[in-house]
């Protein structure tokens, strides 16, 4: 991960909810083995699951499918850079930070289920919206 974050510069839509100034955005990309699909995607619910009740400083986790790629994409929002690094699997790891949340996405890389490593983004907002309320 990168060692800081530019500065923020977007605003929040009245209809979004809060969000600190200085969250983080990680998106990670998984080539998943088409034969290990439901495996991968069993082991990121419950990844999902464990990190919602034990990392308040995670605001979103997300899990997506393309379709055309059979790539599962996950999302993360974090209150910041320094929380993003606390809580992300590779600082965990080397932590010695082996929890429920980490224990679940060890598993896919351990059982070669994944046909590359994964490809880890940080992104910084520079503009645009966020979230809305579903009207």
């Amino acid at each position: 991960m990168p060692s800081a974050l530019p500065s923020d510069t977007s605003t929040t839509n009245s209809k979004s909810p809060p969000e600190p100034a200085s969250a983080v955005d990680i998106i990670i990309t998984l080539a998943i083995n088409p034969e290990n699909k439901e495996q991968v995607e069993a082991n990121l619910l419950k990844a999902g699951e464990w990190i919602e009740k034990n990392e308040p400083g995670c605001l979103q986790w997300e899990v997506f499918y393309l379709e055309a790629t059979g790539e599962m994409v996950l999302v993360e929002r974090f209150n910041d850079l320094q929380t993003a690094r606390k809580y992300h699997p590779e600082n965990r790891k080397k932590d010695g930070m082996i929890d429920g949340g980490l224990k679940w996405a060890n598993e896919i890389v351990e059982k070669g289920w994944l046909s590359q490593e994964p490809d880890i983004k940080v992104l910084s907002r520079r503009g645009g919206f966020g979230l809305r309320k579903w009207q």
